[in-house]
Formats: structure tokens, sequence, C-alpha cells
């Protein structure tokens, strides 16, 4: 979509007028046929949600919007799609999964040079998305934090042997050993399959290497059955790099373009699960990890609290949760506590860990 196209959107919703009456008529309407649990998000999100979908129907009042989203079930599933967050591609914040990569290469007794694996995609891949100049300063400025970010990779291998996870990799493998992470909201399955290449990658590498249960689970349905059937189109690819790509993928060309097909092997690496989360977790697992990003910036901070009391309940004691790097539970929040401030990584502890 162009600049300008965009700015037109932006120009049409902007116009839409909401009143106090019509708005509370719909919300209850749409709680009532989505199911969506409203209460949690910001009003001003919410509202942008409702004419985003608007511009894209004959529909000009919320009043008429009502009559139109009442009578129309195609457009309950198109609204439920438009309201939650997809942006996303894999090896998103490429710098997170190689911290969560070198966690488990240190939790594997195995040395770091003896594993084949490069996360951080190439410059000239980066520049077809950006500027040449800006993708390479971008990958410098990275670089650069990682390497400030080295003192919280320290203190982090320093609680290694408090985490659940490293607990888990000391004792031989069985079911009860398994390793349990969640990803929530997976949106089209990009983070949760990031996820699932780096740790198998290592499992066929690393002769210790622990059993492993990824869950990932959306609230929109067609986000879910896009992660399901593993297809993609090269904006997810942006920041994958060749190592990854060629190992897990395959290129198919289209009339419409190329499709980047993921491997079965992968595929069958995650369950997917249609929930609203607001509401309560539907698995019966509590996790070491957790991967929560981008979706606390879109409540209001009353049910923000309550979320995060439903994700740290599910997060077993040492285990960590790995945040937005645009989102901050500031140095601690209830048994949650900051070791790792580039990446945004908490760990659950009811006592505190260390001084920085």
């Amino acid at each position: 979509m162009s600049f300008d196209s965009e700015q037109n959107k932006d120009n049409l919703i902007d116009n839409i007028p909401v009143d106090e009456k019509s708005y509370n008529a719909l919300i209850h309407l749409l709680k009532k046929t989505t199911g969506l649990n409203f209460k949690y998000y910001n009003r001003k999100f919410i509202e942008k949600r409702i004419k985003s979908r608007m511009i894209r129907t004959p529909c000009r009042t919320l009043n008429e919007y009502y009559d139109y989203i009442s009578s129309n079930n195609a457009e309950i599933n198109k609204f439920i799609e438009g309201f939650t967050v997809n942006y996303t591609f894999f090896f998103r914040d490429y710098d997170v999964f190689e911290t969560i990569q070198d966690l488990f290469i240190q939790g594997s007794r195995v040395s770091r040079k003896d594993i084949k694996s490069n996360i951080r995609p190439d410059p000239n891949k980066l520049a077809k998305f950006r500027t040449k100049s800006n993708a390479v300063k971008n990958l410098h400025k990275n670089r650069f934090l990682t390497e400030k970010a080295a003192k919280y990779y320290v203190d982090i291998f320093i609680f290694l042997n408090q985490l659940s996870y490293y607990q888990k990799m000391k004792r031989p493998k069985s079911e009860n050993n398994t390793i349990n992470i969640w990803s929530c909201p997976c949106a089209t399955g990009e983070e949760p399959y990031s996820l699932a290449m780096i740790l198998d990658n290592l499992e066929t590498q690393a002769p210790r290497f622990p059993n492993y249960k990824i869950i990932a689970s959306d609230i929109a349905p067609e986000a879910i059955q896009k992660a399901k059937v593993g297809i993609y189109t090269d904006d997810s690819m942006k920041e994958i790099s060749d190592y990854y790509e060629n190992k897990y993928f395959t290129k198919q060309k289209t009339h419409f373009g190329y499709k980047n097909i993921i491997s079965e092997r992968i595929k069958n690496k995650i369950e997917f699960v249609e929930e609203d989360v607001t509401k309560g977790h539907s698995k019966p697992y509590y996790y070491d990890i957790i991967f929560c990003r981008y979706l606390l910036i879109y409540f209001n901070r009353e049910n923000r609290h309550k979320f995060l009391k439903i994700i740290e309940n599910q997060l077993v004691e040492n285990g960590i949760l790995i945040l937005g790097k645009t989102e901050t539970l500031f140095d601690s929040w209830g048994n949650l506590q900051l070791i790792d401030t580039n990446n945004r990584i908490y760990i659950k502890s009811r006592s505190k860990l260390y001084e920085r």
C-alpha cells in the first residue's frame, strides 16, 4: 500500500463520527456475536479497528455498521480477523531469538563454535525492504546493543541453574522433563515457527537435547488456519537468514509471486490453538518459556494487570517471560523480575535474584 493510499485510509477513519450511544450498542452486539473480550482493550484501539472495517463496507455511521454486521456472518469473521494484531514476520527482533538460542546452547553443555546456526539476516536481504544504508546501520546498531547487553546474558547464565527449563535439561529425557513453550499471541505462526526452527537445528547437533513442546495460540481463526497451512509470502521472510530459509523452506513461483512453504518437520513441532487468552488458557500446561510480545500495548491499564496475572499463573517457578521491545513492566511486576533490559526478558521468582 502506498503512502498516499495509507494516508487516505487514515483520513477516512478520522472522519467517521462516534457517539456514545451508537458505540455502546455496537460493542454490545460485537461482544455477543464475536465473543471478543472488549473490556481488556484501549478504547481508541477498538474504535480504530471498527472504523478500519467500516471503510471496507458501504457503512458510514456506527448505526449502519450495526445493521450490516448483525445480518452478515462473513463480516463477523472479517471483523475478528481485522481486530487482531497480525503484523509479524520470521525472527522479528532477531537478537531476542539469538538470546534464547544461546540459553539452550549453554544448557545443552555444548560449545557455541560447534553449533551451525546463523539467525542474523544479511544486510543485503534487509535492503530489499529498507534502504541499504539504513539496513547496514540497523545491523551495526543491533550488534552494538548485543555487545552492550552481554552483561545481562552473563546474569542470565549465572542463574541458569535456577531456571526451570535448565533443570529439565540436566535430567534424562522423559515426558515429565519436557520443556513447555507458549507463543501468545502467535498471529499467523511466524514466531512459534522461528522458535521451532532454532530448537530443531540445535536438536540435530547437540548430543543431549531435551524434549520440548510448543503451544501457539491466537484469537483469530483465519490466522490460526494460515499458520497450520504454513505458506508465506516474501514479506514474512524479510528478516530470516539464508541459513534458516534454505534449511526449512521450499520456494515455489506462482502468478502472484513466490510462496514459501515451511517444512512438514517444523509444522509438526507446534500445536496451534484458537482461543481468547483474556478468558484464560485452554491447555493444561504450565510453561518454562512464554513469548507474549506486542499485545500488552493494546490493553487498557486496569485490565492489563488482569491479563498479566493470567500469564504469570501459567509460568512455572523460575520460568521466563519475553515481552515485545516496546513493552515494559519496569524492573518487576508481581513475581516477575527483569533480567534482560534489551530483550525485555523477565523471570518468575519469589526472591530477588541479584542486585544490578
